[in-house]
């Protein structure tokens, strides 16, 4: 009877229990394997704008709610769906095969929202508000939400959802859907962890290769700036470095940003930009890699890259039309690459095959990858991805390594021809090296003989310079002389007169003196008379006693001692002494002597008798000119010599002018070369301006230039520099 109970109870036991009346809107999920890429709750769902915490009872009946598929784009959703909040509700049951698994869900909002699970708070994302522009998106797409054990029982998924304001030049987010929501077992969702991290691991390693050949191509360019090619590789390879860097930043869940426009920016803007950046590079390159000038072409591919940019980032590349633009664009691109690989190619350069089987590896994983999307080969698509990016780069890297290998080559070669030529040229030194040894020795001689040779003329020449030298300067005493001694001749006319009136004088004072009635009136007068005469002639022989002295002092040798002279008195003694020089010859010569002297100027250290040889030269000079137009111009001629003195900033300036005849500019370039004169043969040496050139300019740090026109007149300045206590006082 035991065992009869026993067997009984089983077999009560064993009955199926009596379902529980299901409501008419329950989504049942009968799958026995889910996907694997998750379960898509889609179907079931009813919504209703408001918020009343009630709604996410269990037993709430929203029978009257609308239905949608929130998996649907937001802007195929109704309007109230994204401008204020509201509520989704799903009521489900598991089939048999899923009720006895452990699930995952991971639900997915572009908003804040709150997830309830048969009236209790599962999860909540963000920070929800009424107002859209006041909501905080948290995210976080990473969560994963164990489900406790469902069963076979009937539950209600509720989900609070606040909507975002999306900025308005986000055209394209509105292509996304509000809330996702996908169930995975735990084996699924540990699956996919793991491809993700691989996913990571992949675009890390890629980073780090593209990294390399940046840092590579950098360090050639540094090496070699003249290669620019290099510079323009390392551009190519850098962005895509930073475009596996975020994908791979991306790949390990990192999205939890301050906003949805910088997570969807980031997430598929900046790759797609990263990527035609870096082929628009590479065109780049090659073009400098063969030596091709960019053109019209070039050029139209960035304004195309540019535009398709510009165009698809507010759609975030979400549209067909968006995402066709990128591929076309980026096929132009590799179009223009293979291009010019085929044109470098028919020219025969060096490596042209191995750059263009990496364009064309990369173009035909590009086309791939866009067909396997299509196709819905998911799995697939991720491996030819990373074969458009890395098989250029591998072809630019074989192309540089056999760029090395075929220069080291060719440096071993030219080291082995630069050995045999050293080889050479230490036998032909060698013999360079005897023959120039007798070559030595015979030059010696002829050298030894040809400067004895010189050393006689150099005697002969310094013998005849001496006496040229010494006939300009006796030339120049017989003009001094000259004029000091018809300078002298007038004081001693007034002496001779003087005295033969004064012996008059004293003859008809002895005659007064004599007579009985002696006039003492008359005898006053002549005394007076008398005492004045002898005053007069006393001046005039002081005034030839001058004149004597001045000219020993200038035909005393001159010791080059500076002391303070006053260049006004210089410059008119010597233009006295120069003109009756001149007249001392010439009887009938006359001209009009100019003076025009600063007032106020200080002294000058200078050695007088040196510069008043050079006044002298250039005042003989100055008359001589005058003189030779005054024979051949009419009888309006007026012949005029002046001097002027000013001073100027930090020195003191002589300006000696005439009316002359004027030299031409040829003349000008040689005036201050030795021997060199416009005087006929027997009247001048060619050392005069030579050597009052030296005076200045080697004596006393000046300067001596010649302004001339010919048939106009010539003026001759001369600069001496004030000494610093000058300076000062004149200050």
């Amino acid at each position: 009877m035991r065992y009869f109970l026993l067997l009984l109870a089983a077999w009560l036991l064993a009955l199926p229990a009596r379902a529980t009346p299901l409501p008419a809107d329950t989504t049942i999920l009968h799958l026995k394997r889910l996907p694997a890429d998750g379960l898509k709750l889609i179907k079931g769902w009813r919504y209703h704008a408001g918020d009343d915490s009630a709604w996410a009872r269990p037993g709430f009946d929203d029978r009257g709610w609308d239905t949608l598929n929130p998996f649907r784009p937001l802007r195929e959703l109704p309007e109230r769906l994204h401008t204020g909040m509201g509520w989704l509700r799903l009521r489900f049951r598991l089939g048999d095969s899923l009720s006895r698994q452990v699930l995952l869900l991971r639900p997915s909002g572009k908003g804040a929202y709150e997830l309830y699970l048969d009236g209790q708070l599962l999860y909540r994302d963000g920070r929800l508000h009424p107002d859209p522009r006041r909501v905080q998106p948290n995210l976080n797409t990473t969560a994963s939400l164990d489900l406790p054990g469902l069963g076979r029982a009937s539950h209600v998924l509720a989900v609070r959802f606040a909507p975002v304001q999306y900025p308005a030049w986000m055209l394209g987010a509105s292509t996304f859907p509000p809330l996702t929501c996908r169930l995975f077992t735990a084996p699924q969702f540990r699956q996919q962890a793991t491809e993700q991290a691989r996913f990571g691991t992949r675009y890390q390693v890629l980073a780090s290769l593209f990294g390399l050949l940046t840092l590579l191509h950098l360090v050639f360019f540094r090496y070699n700036p003249a290669r620019r090619a290099n510079l323009y590789f390392a551009l190519y390879a850098g962005l895509p470095s930073l475009c596996c860097g975020l994908l791979a930043y991306l790949a390990g869940g990192n999205t939890d940003f301050s906003s949805i426009g910088q997570v969807l920016l980031a997430g598929r803007v900046l790759p797609v930009w990263l990527q035609l950046l870096s082929y628009l590079w590479a065109v780049r390159a090659l073009y400098a890699l063969y030596g091709y000038r960019p053109g019209r072409v070039y050029y139209g591919l960035w304004v195309v890259g540019v535009l398709t940019l510009a165009g698809g980032s507010p759609y975030l590349f979400s549209t067909a039309a968006s995402l066709t633009a990128v591929a076309v664009s980026m096929g132009l691109v590799i179009l223009e690459l293979l291009r010019l690989t085929i044109k470098a190619g028919r020219a025969q350069q060096r490596g042209v095959g191995i750059v263009g089987t990496g364009f064309a590896i990369g173009l035909l994983s590009l086309v791939a990858v866009f067909a396997l999307s299509v196709a819905g080969v998911q799995y697939l698509v991720l491996p030819f991805f990373l074969l458009t990016l890395l098989a250029p780069a591998l072809g630019i890297s074989l192309f540089l390594a056999r760029e090395f290998a075929l220069d080291a080559q060719l440096l071993l070669l030219k080291l082995t021809e630069v050995q045999q030529l050293s080889a050479q040229t230490i036998a032909q030194e060698q013999d360079k090296q005897a023959l120039l040894a007798a070559q030595n020795e015979t030059l010696e001689t002829q050298v030894s003989q040809r400067t004895s040779e010189l050393q006689r003329s150099l005697t002969d020449l310094r013998a005849t310079q001496a006496q040229l030298i010494q006939k300009e300067k006796m030339a120049s005493l017989g003009e001094l002389t000259a004029g000091i001694a018809h300078e002298i001749q007038n004081p001693l006319n007034f002496v001779n007169n003087f005295a033969e009136v004064s012996t008059e004088l004293l003859d008809e004072l002895a005659e007064e003196q004599a007579r009985p009635a002696r006039d003492a009136s008359l005898e006053a007068e002549l005394v007076g008379d008398l005492r004045q005469n002898l005053g007069k002639i006393t001046a005039h022989g002081r005034r030839a006693a001058g004149i004597v002295r001045g000219m020993l002092e200038h035909s005393r040798q001159s010791t080059g001692e500076r002391q303070p002279t006053d260049l006004n008195a210089l410059c008119e003694e010597y233009l006295r002494l120069a003109y009756q020089g001149l007249r001392a010859k010439d009887k009938t010569f006359n001209a009009l002597l100019n003076t025009d002297f600063a007032s106020g100027l200080p002294l000058v250290e200078a050695a007088g008798a040196d510069v008043g040889r050079v006044l002298l030269n250039l005042f003989g000079n100055a008359f001589y000119a005058v003189q030779q137009r005054q024979q051949t111009a009419g009888a309006g001629y007026q012949p005029t010599v002046g001097v002027s003195t000013n001073q100027r900033e930090g020195y003191v300036e002589i300006r000696v002018t005439d009316n002359g005849t004027g030299m031409p500019a040829e003349v000008q370039a040689k005036i201050f070369q030795p021997f060199f004169t416009t005087k006929p043969s027997g009247e001048g040496t060619g050392l005069g301006l030579s050597l009052s050139h030296d005076i200045i300019a080697q004596g006393h740090g000046g300067t001596l230039h010649v302004e001339s026109q010919q048939g106009q007149g010539t003026t001759f300045a001369i600069a001496l520099p004030l000494s610093l206590a000058a300076q000062q006082q004149a200050t």
